[in-house]
């Protein structure tokens, strides 16, 4: 399934049917889509629906997990970059931002969200030799989504 037809698919079930009509028949109006904003959310409702009992927050740019038994939440960053060939090239600003996250211990657990696609397929985890050497406890993981 293509990603404009993902897109457009998720968007016919958030408007309805004579709003889609009306915006596309009138020539003053005009809506942008923000595909960051729309693959967040999309995972945020996901997440929240597959775990009632835990406390889900949608905060800037994360959306934390945080279970009632455990005092360590798990970080998630949705990233709306289309990984083409070499994962560990095309997230390396990701993963540097996010072991700079780890080595500030503001957490402890990260998941980098990115759409699954051709050449990405399976949950990465990420080792880093600097956070080793602290002696730092850390989950760092590249993890493909689902779309559709």
């Amino acid at each position: 399934m293509s990603e404009a037809y993902s897109t457009l698919n998720e968007i016919s079930r958030r408007f309805d049917k004579e709003d889609l009509v009306l915006l596309a028949k009138h020539p003053d109006l005009c809506f942008t889509i923000n595909s960051y904003d729309l693959f967040s959310h999309h995972i945020f409702s996901r997440v929240k629906r597959q775990n009632p009992d835990k406390l889900i927050t949608h905060e800037e740019e994360r959306i934390v997990i945080q279970s009632e038994e455990s005092a360590e939440a798990l970080h998630l960053y949705p990233t709306w970059k289309t990984i083409e060939q070499r994962v560990e090239m095309e997230a390396c600003e990701e993963v540097n931002r996010a072991i700079d996250l780890l080595e500030s211990l503001e957490c402890k657990h990260i998941y980098l969200l990115f759409p699954r696609s051709a050449n990405f397929r399976k949950h990465l985890p990420i080792r880093s030799p600097k956070l080793d050497a602290l002696g730092i406890e850390y989950t760092l993981k590249l993890v493909p989504y689902t779309i559709y």
